[in-house]
Parts: C-alpha cells; structure tokens; sequence
C-alpha cells in the first residue's frame, strides 16, 4: 500500500499541471512499509491533495480557458492551452494526484473509520470524496468509478461508469456523510482538518452546499430530477458569510500556494506565463467594478490592460496587466505564496441559493442573495465600497446599494429566469476570478454563461468552438483496457446539452 508522509502535514510541493514540465505530488513510501497509518494522518494529505489539483493545474486551465488569464507574449508555457491542443498526456499528473492519490487515502480514511467507529472522520472523508469524484467527472465525463479506489484489493483495469450514473452516486455520497455527522461527537478532526479544523457545523453546511452544486449541474440534461434534489434543502443551512472552504499557506518553502510554488520555482522560472485577459479585464472597466483592483495589477502605463485570448504573437513587452498576488499567479511577488486555495466559498453558496430561488426551486429572495454574493466577494478581498468607480472625495463615495442599482449589476427582477439566470452566472464568474478558476468554467460550460466570451484568436480546433472537456490520459488509456475512446477537446460532458 502507498503511503504519503509529509514532512509539515499540510505540504502541497512543487508542481506543475503542463505537459513538458510536470513534477508529481511528493510521494513517499514508508520506509517500514506500515500498512496501518491513523486516520489524523491520512486526511491532511488527502485534503492538500485536493488542493493542489484544484489550486495548481486546474487554476491554469480555469483561468485560461474561463477567459481570466492568457500566455504573456513574452514567454510561452501554456501556448497549447490557448491553441486548444493540450496533449493527453498534459492530464496525466492531474489524473494521478485526484484518483491514485487524493481518492485512494480518502477512501481509506473511511474503511477506517467505519471500522473504528470515528463517525466525523468518515464524514469529513465522504464529503471530499464525493466533491473530488464530481470534479473528476465534471472535467473528464465518464470516469472508473464503482471499481476504482479499493487501495490494495484495486482493480487494474477498472471500468468507466457514466457520468450520469455517478452523479446518481453523489447524492447517496452526500446524504450518507451529512447524516453522520454530529457536532456534539468528541471523536472529531482538529488542526489535522486543514480546511475546517474539525469544525462539524462547518462540514454540515459544506455537505449541503455541496449537495446543492451536484443538482443544480443536473439543471438542464434533467430538470426534473435537478429540481428534486434541491428540494430536498428547504430550510437547511448553507456555507454562511465567512466559511469558504479553504486551505490557508505560508511563506515557508513547501508550504506555499500550490500554483504559486511552481511558478516561481526552480523548474519554471521564475517566470510570469501568465498575464490577463481583456475578456475579464473589459468586464470589470466597463462596469467600473473595484475587484479590478484586487484581481490584476496595473499595467507599465499605469492602466488595466488585458490581451485578446489567445494572442501571444503580440509584441514582446507592450504594457499588460498580470494576475495579483491574491490569485497566487504574481511570480514577482512573494505574497503569492500566501493565497489560499478556495474549494467552495461563501459566495459561490449564495449564488447557488440564487439561482435556486430563481428558478423555484427553493424559497429565498433570489435578489438579495444574489447581492449577498456579491458583498461575500467584497468582503473576502476586502474592497471598500467608497472604492468604487476609482478614488472619491468622502462625501462622494459609492454605496453597495449604489453599485447593486448599476444597470450592469442590478437583478434583473423582471427578465425572467433566463435573464436572472445569466446575472447571477456572471456574476459568479465575476467573484471566482482567481480563486476558482475551473469552478467558472465548469459553470459557463453547463449555462453559456457569461455570454461573452471569445475562442482564443490561435485555436486550432475550429472556428466558434471552445474547450468542452479534459482528454483523458495517457496514463490510463496506455494502461487500462476498459479505457473508452479518446474523446475530442470540443466534445461535451451529460449535463452540457446547451
């Protein structure tokens, strides 16, 4: 059996996502080859697992392909992300980091648990696994699942169920963690829980976020089942105003932001690849929105300055803007390393619950949780209102209620549900910009939402046609006879049927 030690218990080492210049996670085999490690130690690693995946190479193709970032002219990491012609085996370090890694140890976690009797342990367990295995499916489609994670009785050659099934088992995931879980219950995680430090409450209205994001991607394959999901959430408690899930890091070597650590380490660079996009950088000036200021640096010119997607061929050196240090992306900047990783956020829950309410799903005012989305965003880069529209005399400064009554910000309480649907899509994608990235895009993949975005100007796939899908690995389909066939990068997963 593989065992992780981490040298601090929350390590998340360098590494890339990109083909080329891949490290893998740091993994170790025990010297004693223990085969009966404690629960305490298991979830730190399976949780920076996690993290690493969703804060490293996901946040590169999210902020790539969700329009917030594109390769900086002046160097070229990532041009075949921007040509949309990642190879298969670019995806084999994410494969092996979410399955034979992240999922084997949280399985683990709750084999041990169960048998032990460590109810909150098994809790916290299941709840990852089930938000890993959606986004594994999300991002690949059909993925091994009912013979995959089994630890030492593993199935070499495992098959691949159909995303529709695995969501089926997603729900069962999510109810059977949210029913074990018992804040009174002494036996529960402390500092070896990164994320929420054994705090059961906490987990409890992660559970039911989480539960809400798994039907509401159902909402257009199958509203009807979408719908009765959600239902099932009246009246529960969601992640509240201060509980994003999220892993926090240092300064300190080895425990800095995942993406933050590769590219400013030995193997890339440092080196800034990444520099902002004009779709997200026109978004935010045409609104005269103040998260401008905390998502992206100003330019050489003094100005906010984004590129065209996809175009690297521009000059070497013009003045562009570049992602800030609270993305982790600013290689020039040390404060990078202090990102944190953001799994689910208080804001992507109020949205959620937005988008529910909008559709009738569940009670709530639709408007004013879509407000307090926004205000969450606000509140966690710590924008000041009065720094709205740029820097204004006192008795000039703009409200919250100001910049909500925005003709580009207001709920659209009159448009009707496909109106309401694309401001609170939009303004999802407005708050995830650099913290969670793939997050957007999976959004904008299952609504067309934001309405706005622009096939990279070096595709090679076809005019109008953007990224749909990860290409399963090389390390699978070399490996695994039940692989299916390698799909195209424009191909779609079961719940994209725009």
């Amino acid at each position: 059996m593989k065992i992780r030690t981490y040298i601090i218990a929350f390590s998340v080492l360098l590494g890339i996502g990109l083909g080329g210049c891949e490290d893998q996670l740091n993994i170790n085999t025990d010297p004693n080859n223990a085969a009966d490690v404690d629960v305490n130690l298991l979830l730190p690693s399976a949780e920076a697992g996690v993290a690493f995946a969703v804060g490293n190479t996901l946040q590169i193709y999210g902020g790539v392909w969700g329009q917030y970032w594109t390769q900086n002219p002046s160097s070229s990491q990532y041009r075949t992300l921007e040509q949309y012609n990642p190879a298969p085996s670019d995806f084999d370090n994410l494969w092996a980091v979410l399955n034979a890694d992240a999922l084997e140890d949280l399985q683990r976690i709750i084999d041990k648990s169960r048998a032990t009797n460590r109810r909150q342990y098994q809790a916290v367990a299941t709840l990852l696994k089930a938000y890993t295995v959606q986004l594994s499916t999300d991002l690949f489609g059909d993925i091994p699942y009912s013979e995959a994670f089994r630890g030492d009785k593993n199935i070499l050659n495992p098959r691949f169920d159909r995303q529709e099934v695995i969501y089926d088992s997603l729900v069962v995931l999510v109810d059977e963690a949210v029913g074990l879980i018992d804040p009174s219950d002494p036996n529960h995680p402390g500092s070896d829980d990164l994320i929420y430090g054994g705090d059961m409450e906490k987990w409890l209205h992660f559970g039911h976020t989480l539960k809400l994001r798994i039907g509401l991607r159902m909402s257009e394959v199958n509203p009807g089942k979408a719908q009765s999901i959600v239902a099932t959430l009246a009246g529960k408690d969601f992640i509240q105003s201060g509980e994003s899930a999220q892993i926090n890091y240092t300064s300190t070597g080895g425990n800095q932001n995942p993406l933050y650590s590769a590219i400013a380490g030995p193997v890339l660079g440092p080196t800034q690849n990444l520099v902002a996009s004009s779709t997200a950088i026109n978004f935010y000036n045409e609104l005269g929105d103040p998260r401008l200021f905390a998502f992206y640096m100003p330019a050489s010119n003094g100005s906010y300055v984004g590129l065209p997607q996809g175009n690297f061929n521009a000059p070497a050196g013009g003045p562009v803007s570049i992602p800030s240090p609270a993305t982790g992306a600013d290689v020039g900047e040390a404060e990078s390393a202090l990102a944190p990783v953001k799994l689910m956020t208080d804001y992507e829950a109020k949205f959620l619950q937005a988008e529910a309410a909008a559709r009738g799903w569940l009670p709530g005012d639709a408007a004013a949780l879509y407000q307090a989305g926004i205000l969450d965003n606000f509140v966690a880069y710590e924008i000041d209102p009065a720094d709205i529209y740029g820097e204004l005399d006192e008795d000039e400064a703009v409200t919250f209620e100001q910049f909500y009554a925005d003709p580009g910000v207001a709920f659209p309480a009159t448009a009707g549900l496909a109106g309401q649907l694309e401001a609170i899509i939009t303004q999802k994608w407005a708050a995830m910009n650099g913290n969670q990235n793939i997050e957007a895009w999976n959004e904008w993949r299952r609504t067309g939402y934001p309405s706005f975005f622009t096939p990279s100007v070096t595709s090679i796939i076809g005019a109008g046609r953007i990224p749909q899908i990860f290409l399963y690995p090389t390390v699978e389909t070399t490996r695994n006879s039940n692989a299916p066939a390698q799909h195209q990068i424009y191909d779609r997963v079961w719940w994209d049927v725009r």
